[in-house]
């Protein structure tokens, strides 16, 4: 079994076990997609965009939200070592993990850190109802989970414009300018 379908298994595991499978569904595959995509287009590493797609979550699925960029690329580590990941390979992943969020639209240096954080912003405007739907499911209120999703379609689709000056995702932008659009009709 290839290194990729070993970390998908073992994300899907614990997604499933932690009864958070909609975070899989909604979200991750998703990114990992969108990722997969996007490297082959900008001929980055695939397998590193991959690995750091399916695990980018992985501290706030396991531990919660609080610094989970730090705590996720942690784990990212522990599981890939004991999948006798290459340690450079690993370092790569780590990076990727650290630099996908921010409260503020940093770029990041590496082409597959910049590919998976324009994969994540760019994946909440595929499925940002079922992204509230999850919210609520886990015990927010409606109306402020429509605000929370609106700001960070705001905030994901500033970064996306950045990027764009960097990277051609100009379709990207124009395609999340609609989604964004239309989400925010719910909040009039």
């Amino acid at each position: 079994m290839k290194i990729v379908e070993k970390v998908r298994e073992y994300v899907i595991s614990t997604c499933r076990n932690l009864n958070r499978m909609s975070d899989y569904e909604f979200h991750i595959s998703i990114v990992e997609d969108l990722g997969l995509k996007l490297a082959e287009n900008f001929k980055a590493d695939k397998e590193i965009v991959q690995i750091s797609a399916l695990l980018h979550d992985i501290g706030r699925i396991k531990y919660g939200p609080e610094n989970h960029e730090e705590t996720g690329a942690e784990e990212a580590e522990k599981i890939l070592r004991e999948l006798n990941y290459d340690e450079q390979k690993i370092r790569k992943v780590k990076e990727c993990i650290k630099e996908h969020r921010h409260e503020k639209p940093t770029i990041p240096i590496s082409l597959e850190a910049k590919i998976l954080k324009v994969a994540d912003a760019y994946s909440h405007f595929k499925k940002p109802i079922e992204i509230v739907c999850m919210r609520i499911s886990f015990g927010s209120e409606i109306k402020e989970s429509i605000e929370w999703m609106k700001k960070k379609l705001e905030r994901d689709l500033m970064f996306l414009e950045e990027m764009s000056k960097e990277m051609k995702i100009n379709e990207i932008v124009e395609e999340c300018k609609k989604a964004y659009e239309a989400f925010s009709f719910l909040t009039k």
